[in-house]
Protein backbone atom coordinates (compact mmCIF):
# COMPACT_ATOMS: atom_id res chain seq x y z
CA UNK A 1 0.00 0.00 0.00
CA UNK A 2 1.46 3.32 -0.79
CA UNK A 3 2.32 6.23 1.77
CA UNK A 4 -0.39 8.61 0.52
CA UNK A 5 -3.35 5.67 0.28
CA UNK A 6 -2.34 5.14 3.93
CA UNK A 7 -2.92 8.73 4.95
CA UNK A 8 -5.61 8.87 3.01
CA UNK A 9 -7.44 6.13 4.83
CA UNK A 10 -6.70 7.17 8.13
CA UNK A 11 -8.18 11.04 7.45
CA UNK A 12 -11.12 9.48 6.02
CA UNK A 13 -11.43 7.31 9.11
CA UNK A 14 -10.77 10.17 11.45
CA UNK A 15 -13.45 11.99 9.15
CA UNK A 16 -16.25 9.42 9.85
CA UNK A 17 -15.46 9.96 14.15
CA UNK A 18 -15.52 13.58 14.25
CA UNK A 19 -17.29 14.60 11.53
CA UNK A 20 -14.72 16.96 10.71
CA UNK A 21 -12.02 16.88 8.29
CA UNK A 22 -8.90 15.91 9.10
CA UNK A 23 -5.42 16.49 6.89
CA UNK A 24 -2.74 16.05 9.61
CA UNK A 25 -0.31 13.27 8.67
CA UNK A 26 2.56 15.69 7.55
CA UNK A 27 3.42 14.80 3.49
CA UNK A 28 7.19 14.75 4.90
CA UNK A 29 6.80 11.78 7.01
CA UNK A 30 4.82 9.33 4.61
CA UNK A 31 6.18 10.22 1.53
CA UNK A 32 9.91 10.37 2.18
CA UNK A 33 11.35 6.60 0.68
CA UNK A 34 13.80 4.58 2.42
CA UNK A 35 14.35 6.58 5.66
CA UNK A 36 13.99 4.61 8.66
CA UNK A 37 13.33 7.22 11.06
CA UNK A 38 10.60 8.84 8.96
CA UNK A 39 9.02 5.33 9.00
CA UNK A 40 9.29 5.15 12.71
CA UNK A 41 7.65 8.82 13.60
CA UNK A 42 5.36 7.56 10.90
CA UNK A 43 3.76 4.73 12.51
CA UNK A 44 4.30 6.32 16.17
CA UNK A 45 1.90 9.16 14.76
CA UNK A 46 -0.48 6.91 13.19
CA UNK A 47 -0.70 4.65 16.49
CA UNK A 48 -1.38 7.52 17.95
CA UNK A 49 -3.90 8.72 15.92
CA UNK A 50 -6.45 5.11 15.59
CA UNK A 51 -5.90 4.82 19.14
CA UNK A 52 -7.11 8.02 19.50
CA UNK A 53 -10.05 7.20 16.93
CA UNK A 54 -10.60 4.17 19.53
CA UNK A 55 -10.78 6.05 22.20
CA UNK A 56 -13.02 8.85 21.21
CA UNK A 57 -15.54 6.21 19.93
CA UNK A 58 -15.60 4.30 22.91
CA UNK A 59 -15.95 8.25 25.15
CA UNK A 60 -19.22 9.01 23.55
CA UNK A 61 -20.49 5.55 24.91
CA UNK A 62 -18.90 5.00 28.04
CA UNK A 63 -16.85 7.75 29.96
CA UNK A 64 -17.25 11.73 29.98
CA UNK A 65 -14.55 14.01 29.21
CA UNK A 66 -14.14 17.65 30.34
CA UNK A 67 -14.84 19.86 27.72
CA UNK A 68 -11.99 22.18 28.11
CA UNK A 69 -8.78 19.46 28.59
CA UNK A 70 -10.87 16.17 27.32
CA UNK A 71 -8.93 14.64 31.09
CA UNK A 72 -12.03 11.75 32.27
CA UNK A 73 -14.45 12.97 34.84
CA UNK A 74 -14.68 9.44 36.39
CA UNK A 75 -10.95 10.03 36.99
CA UNK A 76 -11.11 13.33 38.82
CA UNK A 77 -14.83 13.15 40.21
CA UNK A 78 -14.33 15.29 43.16
CA UNK A 79 -13.54 18.23 41.78
CA UNK A 80 -15.64 18.22 38.88
CA UNK A 81 -17.97 20.20 37.69
CA UNK A 82 -21.41 20.26 36.00
CA UNK A 83 -22.84 23.20 33.83
CA UNK A 84 -26.15 23.47 31.81
CA UNK A 85 -26.53 26.39 29.46
CA UNK A 86 -29.85 28.40 29.40
CA UNK A 87 -30.25 26.66 25.64
CA UNK A 88 -30.14 23.02 27.78
CA UNK A 89 -26.98 22.14 26.86
CA UNK A 90 -25.37 20.08 29.26
CA UNK A 91 -21.40 19.33 30.14
CA UNK A 92 -18.58 18.71 32.87
CA UNK A 93 -15.38 19.62 33.28
CA UNK A 94 -12.79 18.16 35.72
CA UNK A 95 -12.26 20.98 38.13
CA UNK A 96 -12.70 24.51 38.99
CA UNK A 97 -9.82 25.75 36.55
CA UNK A 98 -11.96 24.62 33.58
CA UNK A 99 -15.28 25.04 34.51
CA UNK A 100 -14.18 28.98 34.61
CA UNK A 101 -12.74 28.82 31.70
CA UNK A 102 -15.63 27.14 30.03
CA UNK A 103 -17.63 29.93 32.24
CA UNK A 104 -15.80 32.92 30.39
CA UNK A 105 -15.42 31.32 27.20
CA UNK A 106 -18.91 30.97 26.78
CA UNK A 107 -20.58 34.37 27.65
CA UNK A 108 -20.33 34.82 31.66
CA UNK A 109 -22.39 32.80 34.59
CA UNK A 110 -25.52 34.92 33.00
CA UNK A 111 -25.30 32.61 29.62
CA UNK A 112 -25.86 29.40 32.52
CA UNK A 113 -29.15 28.37 34.29
CA UNK A 114 -27.15 26.05 36.42
CA UNK A 115 -23.49 25.58 37.65
CA UNK A 116 -22.71 23.19 40.33
CA UNK A 117 -19.20 22.00 41.75
CA UNK A 118 -18.32 19.09 44.30
CA UNK A 119 -17.58 20.12 47.76
CA UNK A 120 -13.84 18.85 48.42
CA UNK A 121 -14.66 17.92 52.10
CA UNK A 122 -17.88 16.87 51.89
CA UNK A 123 -17.76 15.61 48.38
CA UNK A 124 -21.27 16.87 47.89
CA UNK A 125 -22.72 19.19 44.98
CA UNK A 126 -22.69 22.64 45.75
CA UNK A 127 -23.97 26.02 43.61
CA UNK A 128 -20.52 27.31 42.12
CA UNK A 129 -21.26 30.75 42.59
CA UNK A 130 -21.98 30.16 46.51
CA UNK A 131 -19.08 28.38 47.22
CA UNK A 132 -15.46 29.09 48.69
CA UNK A 133 -12.06 28.61 47.07
CA UNK A 134 -8.97 28.18 47.91
CA UNK A 135 -6.30 28.91 44.74
CA UNK A 136 -2.70 27.79 45.06
CA UNK A 137 -2.24 25.20 47.17
CA UNK A 138 0.35 22.44 47.93
CA UNK A 139 -2.46 20.12 46.45
CA UNK A 140 -3.26 20.31 42.75
CA UNK A 141 -5.91 17.51 42.07
CA UNK A 142 -6.75 18.73 38.26
CA UNK A 143 -5.71 21.17 36.56
CA UNK A 144 -3.64 24.65 37.18
CA UNK A 145 -4.20 26.84 38.66
CA UNK A 146 -5.41 24.69 41.48
CA UNK A 147 -8.67 25.92 42.79
CA UNK A 148 -10.30 23.98 44.92
CA UNK A 149 -14.03 24.24 45.91
CA UNK A 150 -15.94 24.25 49.61
CA UNK A 151 -19.10 24.49 51.05
CA UNK A 152 -18.53 25.63 54.19
CA UNK A 153 -15.89 28.82 54.33
CA UNK A 154 -14.43 27.64 57.44
CA UNK A 155 -13.59 24.07 56.17
CA UNK A 156 -11.98 26.57 53.37
CA UNK A 157 -9.85 28.05 56.11
CA UNK A 158 -9.05 25.31 57.62
CA UNK A 159 -7.19 23.73 54.58
CA UNK A 160 -5.79 26.99 53.80
CA UNK A 161 -3.71 27.18 57.15
CA UNK A 162 -2.81 23.36 56.02
CA UNK A 163 -1.94 23.44 52.26
CA UNK A 164 -1.18 27.06 51.63
CA UNK A 165 -3.14 28.86 49.28
CA UNK A 166 -5.13 32.22 49.65
CA UNK A 167 -8.90 32.54 49.91
CA UNK A 168 -10.93 33.64 47.04
CA UNK A 169 -14.93 33.70 45.80
CA UNK A 170 -16.50 32.96 43.13
CA UNK A 171 -16.01 36.32 41.17
CA UNK A 172 -12.76 36.52 41.91
CA UNK A 173 -12.14 33.20 40.71
CA UNK A 174 -13.16 34.41 36.91
CA UNK A 175 -10.68 37.03 36.88
CA UNK A 176 -8.01 34.61 38.33
CA UNK A 177 -7.88 32.67 35.02
CA UNK A 178 -6.39 32.81 31.54
CA UNK A 179 -8.28 31.55 28.53
CA UNK A 180 -5.59 28.64 28.26
CA UNK A 181 -3.97 27.29 31.54
CA UNK A 182 -0.08 27.86 30.19
CA UNK A 183 1.50 28.56 27.11
CA UNK A 184 4.87 26.85 25.82
CA UNK A 185 6.88 28.84 23.94
CA UNK A 186 8.28 27.27 20.58
CA UNK A 187 12.67 28.12 20.70
CA UNK A 188 12.39 28.52 24.47
CA UNK A 189 11.53 26.64 27.48
CA UNK A 190 8.50 27.62 29.95
CA UNK A 191 8.75 28.21 33.91
CA UNK A 192 5.48 26.95 33.97
CA UNK A 193 5.66 23.17 34.65
CA UNK A 194 2.23 21.10 34.59
CA UNK A 195 0.79 19.23 37.81
CA UNK A 196 2.73 15.96 38.65
CA UNK A 197 1.45 13.01 36.02
CA UNK A 198 1.14 15.39 32.87
CA UNK A 199 2.69 14.08 29.98
CA UNK A 200 3.19 15.89 26.68
CA UNK A 201 4.15 13.85 23.50
CA UNK A 202 4.72 15.99 20.16
CA UNK A 203 5.34 15.03 16.61
CA UNK A 204 6.99 17.58 14.48
CA UNK A 205 8.79 18.90 11.16
CA UNK A 206 11.63 21.82 10.57
CA UNK A 207 13.04 23.27 7.57
CA UNK A 208 15.50 25.76 7.68
CA UNK A 209 17.46 27.94 4.59
CA UNK A 210 20.51 29.85 4.88
CA UNK A 211 21.51 32.01 1.65
CA UNK A 212 23.61 34.91 2.61
CA UNK A 213 26.84 35.39 2.97
CA UNK A 214 28.07 36.69 6.58
CA UNK A 215 30.99 39.34 6.57
CA UNK A 216 30.37 40.46 10.21
CA UNK A 217 27.00 41.56 10.22
CA UNK A 218 27.69 42.72 6.36
CA UNK A 219 25.28 40.28 3.75
CA UNK A 220 26.71 39.68 0.70
CA UNK A 221 24.60 37.94 -2.00
CA UNK A 222 27.00 34.26 -3.16
CA UNK A 223 27.31 34.85 -6.57
CA UNK A 224 28.38 38.12 -6.04
CA UNK A 225 30.93 37.30 -2.99
CA UNK A 226 32.40 33.79 -5.33
CA UNK A 227 33.38 36.67 -7.93
CA UNK A 228 35.69 38.66 -5.87
CA UNK A 229 38.99 38.67 -7.29
CA UNK A 230 40.76 35.70 -5.90
CA UNK A 231 38.00 33.86 -4.06
CA UNK A 232 37.34 31.46 -6.20
CA UNK A 233 35.09 29.22 -4.02
CA UNK A 234 32.05 30.23 -1.89
CA UNK A 235 28.96 29.00 0.03
CA UNK A 236 25.84 29.41 -2.08
CA UNK A 237 23.22 27.71 0.01
CA UNK A 238 22.32 25.24 3.23
CA UNK A 239 19.25 23.79 3.55
CA UNK A 240 18.16 21.08 6.48
CA UNK A 241 15.66 19.36 7.25
CA UNK A 242 14.17 17.40 10.50
CA UNK A 243 11.44 15.22 11.72
CA UNK A 244 11.35 15.47 15.66
CA UNK A 245 9.68 13.63 18.31
CA UNK A 246 9.23 15.35 21.67
CA UNK A 247 8.37 14.19 24.98
CA UNK A 248 8.15 15.91 28.67
CA UNK A 249 6.69 14.66 31.65
CA UNK A 250 6.41 15.69 35.33
CA UNK A 251 7.79 13.62 37.60
CA UNK A 252 6.43 15.95 40.27
CA UNK A 253 4.33 19.36 40.70
CA UNK A 254 8.02 20.98 40.47
CA UNK A 255 9.75 18.97 38.43
CA UNK A 256 9.51 17.59 34.67
CA UNK A 257 11.79 15.88 32.21
CA UNK A 258 11.90 16.32 28.58
CA UNK A 259 13.35 14.19 25.52
CA UNK A 260 13.91 15.32 22.08
CA UNK A 261 15.20 13.42 19.06
CA UNK A 262 15.79 14.55 15.72
CA UNK A 263 16.54 13.07 12.37
CA UNK A 264 18.29 15.31 9.85
CA UNK A 265 18.76 15.87 6.07
CA UNK A 266 21.08 18.21 5.54
CA UNK A 267 22.58 19.80 1.74
CA UNK A 268 25.58 22.23 1.16
CA UNK A 269 26.01 23.88 -2.12
CA UNK A 270 28.99 25.78 -2.95
CA UNK A 271 30.40 27.53 -5.53
CA UNK A 272 33.69 26.22 -7.14
CA UNK A 273 35.79 27.51 -9.66
CA UNK A 274 35.06 31.35 -9.24
CA UNK A 275 31.15 30.27 -9.47
CA UNK A 276 31.60 28.14 -13.08
CA UNK A 277 30.40 24.63 -11.23
CA UNK A 278 28.07 24.43 -8.10
CA UNK A 279 28.78 21.21 -5.86
CA UNK A 280 26.49 19.80 -3.13
CA UNK A 281 27.60 18.12 -0.30
CA UNK A 282 24.97 15.53 1.51
CA UNK A 283 24.95 14.21 4.98
CA UNK A 284 21.32 12.28 6.59
CA UNK A 285 21.20 10.61 9.50
CA UNK A 286 19.73 10.54 13.80
CA UNK A 287 20.94 13.59 15.51
CA UNK A 288 22.08 13.88 19.62
CA UNK A 289 19.62 13.63 22.34
CA UNK A 290 18.76 16.65 23.90
CA UNK A 291 17.58 16.10 27.99
CA UNK A 292 16.29 19.07 29.75
CA UNK A 293 15.32 19.05 33.64
CA UNK A 294 13.31 21.93 34.52
CA UNK A 295 12.75 22.58 38.56
CA UNK A 296 10.33 25.24 40.04
CA UNK A 297 11.98 27.51 42.70
CA UNK A 298 9.11 29.43 43.16
CA UNK A 299 5.38 30.28 41.41
CA UNK A 300 2.79 32.43 43.62
CA UNK A 301 -1.03 31.37 44.34
CA UNK A 302 -2.58 32.64 41.43
CA UNK A 303 -0.62 30.91 39.16
CA UNK A 304 0.41 33.57 36.98
CA UNK A 305 4.09 34.05 38.04
CA UNK A 306 6.82 31.16 37.49
CA UNK A 307 10.33 31.16 38.62
CA UNK A 308 12.24 27.90 37.59
CA UNK A 309 15.77 26.80 37.18
CA UNK A 310 16.54 24.59 33.71
CA UNK A 311 19.43 21.96 33.61
CA UNK A 312 20.33 20.13 30.21
CA UNK A 313 22.51 17.80 28.68
CA UNK A 314 23.03 16.11 25.03
CA UNK A 315 23.52 12.76 24.67
CA UNK A 316 26.06 12.16 21.52
CA UNK A 317 24.49 9.96 19.36
CA UNK A 318 24.74 11.96 16.23
CA UNK A 319 27.85 10.72 13.99
CA UNK A 320 30.61 12.96 13.29
CA UNK A 321 32.44 12.85 10.57
CA UNK A 322 36.27 14.35 9.89
CA UNK A 323 35.41 15.08 6.04
CA UNK A 324 33.14 17.68 7.29
CA UNK A 325 35.51 19.11 9.83
CA UNK A 326 36.05 22.44 7.95
CA UNK A 327 32.46 22.55 7.54
CA UNK A 328 30.83 22.09 11.40
CA UNK A 329 26.92 23.42 10.20
CA UNK A 330 26.81 19.89 8.04
CA UNK A 331 27.55 17.77 11.14
CA UNK A 332 24.68 15.38 12.32
CA UNK A 333 26.04 15.17 16.10
CA UNK A 334 29.14 16.76 17.67
CA UNK A 335 30.20 13.22 19.31
CA UNK A 336 30.95 14.78 22.74
CA UNK A 337 28.51 15.53 25.57
CA UNK A 338 27.36 19.30 26.38
CA UNK A 339 25.74 20.74 29.36
CA UNK A 340 23.43 23.60 30.06
CA UNK A 341 21.87 25.94 33.11
CA UNK A 342 19.73 28.57 32.91
CA UNK A 343 17.18 30.07 34.41
CA UNK A 344 13.60 30.95 33.26
CA UNK A 345 10.74 33.16 34.11
CA UNK A 346 7.25 33.36 32.65
CA UNK A 347 3.81 35.51 33.66
CA UNK A 348 0.49 35.86 32.96
CA UNK A 349 -1.42 39.11 32.70
CA UNK A 350 -4.96 38.93 32.02
CA UNK A 351 -4.84 36.87 28.26
CA UNK A 352 -1.36 37.30 27.56
CA UNK A 353 1.48 35.40 28.58
CA UNK A 354 5.34 35.92 28.96
CA UNK A 355 8.58 33.79 28.84
CA UNK A 356 11.87 34.50 29.35
CA UNK A 357 15.11 32.23 29.23
CA UNK A 358 18.59 33.06 29.57
CA UNK A 359 20.98 29.91 29.44
CA UNK A 360 24.82 28.74 29.54
CA UNK A 361 25.91 25.42 27.08
CA UNK A 362 29.66 24.49 27.35
CA UNK A 363 30.45 21.67 25.12
CA UNK A 364 33.64 19.15 25.56
CA UNK A 365 35.74 18.67 23.13
CA UNK A 366 35.31 15.00 21.49
CA UNK A 367 37.18 12.42 20.36
CA UNK A 368 38.40 13.91 17.19
CA UNK A 369 39.80 16.65 18.90
CA UNK A 370 37.33 19.27 17.89
CA UNK A 371 35.15 21.17 20.51
CA UNK A 372 32.19 22.92 19.21
CA UNK A 373 32.29 26.40 21.43
CA UNK A 374 30.00 27.53 24.56
CA UNK A 375 26.80 29.47 23.55
CA UNK A 376 25.39 32.04 25.88
CA UNK A 377 21.42 31.97 24.97
CA UNK A 378 18.62 34.92 25.73
CA UNK A 379 14.85 34.78 24.52
CA UNK A 380 11.42 36.30 25.46
CA UNK A 381 8.15 35.23 24.09
CA UNK A 382 4.51 36.90 24.33
CA UNK A 383 1.45 34.91 23.76
CA UNK A 384 -1.86 35.89 23.46
CA UNK A 385 -4.77 33.35 24.36
CA UNK A 386 -8.16 34.75 23.02
CA UNK A 387 -9.77 31.34 24.20
CA UNK A 388 -8.83 28.14 25.42
CA UNK A 389 -8.04 26.81 21.68
CA UNK A 390 -6.24 29.07 20.15
CA UNK A 391 -2.27 30.93 20.77
CA UNK A 392 -0.70 33.50 19.26
CA UNK A 393 2.75 34.63 19.50
CA UNK A 394 5.81 36.45 18.46
CA UNK A 395 9.31 34.71 20.03
CA UNK A 396 12.90 36.68 19.74
CA UNK A 397 16.00 34.58 20.73
CA UNK A 398 19.67 34.79 20.48
CA UNK A 399 22.40 33.42 20.82
CA UNK A 400 26.30 33.91 21.13
CA UNK A 401 28.77 31.19 19.93
CA UNK A 402 32.20 31.10 20.91
CA UNK A 403 34.80 29.73 18.28
CA UNK A 404 35.06 26.27 17.90
CA UNK A 405 38.48 25.17 18.47
CA UNK A 406 40.33 22.12 16.40
CA UNK A 407 43.28 20.46 17.61
CA UNK A 408 43.86 23.27 20.44
CA UNK A 409 43.31 25.87 17.23
CA UNK A 410 40.61 28.55 16.58
CA UNK A 411 38.45 27.69 14.24
CA UNK A 412 38.30 31.51 12.94
CA UNK A 413 34.72 31.32 10.88
CA UNK A 414 32.68 29.52 13.55
CA UNK A 415 31.15 31.35 15.60
CA UNK A 416 29.72 34.85 16.23
CA UNK A 417 25.85 36.24 17.30
CA UNK A 418 22.82 35.81 15.98
CA UNK A 419 19.57 36.54 16.61
CA UNK A 420 15.58 35.51 15.53
CA UNK A 421 12.41 36.74 15.30
CA UNK A 422 9.68 33.81 14.93
CA UNK A 423 5.45 33.92 14.91
CA UNK A 424 3.80 31.10 16.07
CA UNK A 425 -0.04 29.94 16.35
CA UNK A 426 -1.84 26.64 18.07
CA UNK A 427 -5.27 25.34 17.54
CA UNK A 428 -6.12 22.75 19.78
CA UNK A 429 -8.22 20.87 17.41
CA UNK A 430 -9.68 17.45 19.52
CA UNK A 431 -10.31 16.23 22.87
CA UNK A 432 -9.14 12.41 23.00
CA UNK A 433 -7.75 9.90 25.44
CA UNK A 434 -8.52 11.92 28.13
CA UNK A 435 -6.66 14.57 26.99
CA UNK A 436 -6.15 17.45 24.29
CA UNK A 437 -4.35 17.43 20.63
CA UNK A 438 -3.23 20.39 19.16
CA UNK A 439 -1.42 21.69 16.13
CA UNK A 440 0.89 24.27 15.66
CA UNK A 441 2.84 26.26 12.90
CA UNK A 442 5.51 28.68 12.85
CA UNK A 443 7.89 30.77 11.45
CA UNK A 444 10.53 33.35 11.37
CA UNK A 445 13.62 34.97 10.33
CA UNK A 446 16.79 36.12 11.66
CA UNK A 447 16.64 39.85 12.50
CA UNK A 448 20.62 40.32 13.25
CA UNK A 449 23.69 38.62 12.66
CA UNK A 450 27.18 39.17 13.47
CA UNK A 451 29.29 35.94 12.14
CA UNK A 452 33.13 35.84 12.59
CA UNK A 453 34.55 35.55 8.68
CA UNK A 454 38.57 35.80 7.98
CA UNK A 455 40.84 35.68 5.12
CA UNK A 456 42.99 32.91 3.69
CA UNK A 457 45.14 35.23 1.31
CA UNK A 458 43.20 37.17 -0.91
CA UNK A 459 40.20 35.21 -0.46
CA UNK A 460 37.42 34.90 2.53
CA UNK A 461 36.48 31.76 4.77
CA UNK A 462 33.18 33.01 5.38
CA UNK A 463 29.47 31.66 6.92
CA UNK A 464 26.09 31.64 5.53
CA UNK A 465 23.57 33.13 6.82
CA UNK A 466 19.73 34.72 5.95
CA UNK A 467 17.37 32.97 4.92
CA UNK A 468 13.82 31.20 6.95
CA UNK A 469 13.00 28.84 9.26
CA UNK A 470 9.54 26.78 9.42
CA UNK A 471 8.12 23.91 11.73
CA UNK A 472 4.87 22.49 12.60
CA UNK A 473 3.88 20.03 15.10
CA UNK A 474 1.00 17.71 16.56
CA UNK A 475 0.67 17.45 20.37
CA UNK A 476 -0.75 15.09 22.79
CA UNK A 477 -1.03 16.26 26.29
CA UNK A 478 -2.70 14.51 29.18
CA UNK A 479 -2.40 14.53 33.37
CA UNK A 480 -2.65 10.65 34.77
CA UNK A 481 -4.11 11.03 37.88
CA UNK A 482 -2.43 9.95 41.41
CA UNK A 483 -4.98 9.51 43.38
Amino acid sequence: MRNGMLAEMLNVQLYAIYGIKFQLLPSFILTTKGNYMHKLIAIIFILILSVTSAASAEEKEDRHSCEICGMYIDQFHDTSSQLTLKSGEKFETCGVACMLRSINDKGGPDAFSSIVVHDWKGKVVIPAAEATYVIGSEKIPDMMPNIIAFKIREDAEAFRVKEGGEIINFTQGLMSISPMGMTMPTRIKTAVLSPQGSLAAGVGYMHMTMDTVKLGSNSVDPSEFVRRPGQITSPKKMTADSEMLMLNYSLTDNFSVGLTAANFQKRMESYKNSGAVTETTKNDGFGDLDLNFRYNLWKNAYYSKFFSLLAGMTLPTGEFKKEFINMPGMQLGTDAFSFTAGLLFSNRFKDFWFHYLASYTTMLENGDDYKFGDTTRFGAAVHYTPNYDIMLGLELDGAYAAKDRCLGQNMNSTGGFKSNLTGVVEWKFMTAMGGTFSVRGSGGVPIYEDLNHYAVGASEKAKLGGGYFVSSTVNFSRRFPLF
